[in-house]
């Protein structure tokens, strides 16, 4: 059995920990610049937004971002999603991304929006699959070694209609 929690500042250690488990995972996301002290800093931001999968009260995959308020519009920029690779494939990120709208509907939660290298396919599957449409491309956003990705920019649009 799982839990879905929001994440605490105290938690982002425990969110890089998951990662460096994987050494692959930890070296693609520090190209794009997520160390330790990057986490750290993300999650004592004053607009964090984090939530956690826990089995067990073990943490074994996450999303985090920026919750941009203004003049009332709520929306929610999500900077990283993981999921620790015994669980993946499963539908835990994809109900990782549906417990944001969860989370932050009271807050009158109107668009969810991301960017994604162009190459990590399997995450744009993800993201495609859950109501995510692409509204543009950042050309060679990503410098992997030498050789330019592009970012493709996705988002979602909630209103009263929409439920994830």
């Amino acid at each position: 059995m799982y839990n879905i929690n929001k994440l605490l500042p105290v938690d982002f250690s425990h969110c890089y920990d998951l990662m460096k488990l994987n050494q692959n995972d930890l070296k693609y996301f520090k190209f794009l610049g997520w160390n330790k002290e990057q986490f750290e800093k993300q999650f004592f931001k004053d607009n964090f937004y984090g939530l956690g999968l826990f089995f067990d009260n073990k943490l074994k995959g996450f999303v985090i971002g920026d919750i941009i308020n203004i003049d009332n519009i709520i929306e929610y920029e999500i900077l990283l999603i993981y999921i620790d690779n015994e669980k993946r494939n499963l539908g835990y990120a994809s109900k990782l991304l549906s417990d944001i709208y969860l989370g932050l509907n009271h807050r009158n939660l109107k668009k969810i929006y991301l960017e994604v290298a162009s190459n990590n396919y399997k995450a744009i599957k993800l993201y495609t699959k859950n109501g995510y449409n692409k509204t543009g491309t950042r050309k060679k956003y990503y410098n992997f070694t030498n050789k330019k990705i592009d970012a493709l920019l996705y988002e979602k649009i909630i209103n009263d209609t929409i439920k994830s």
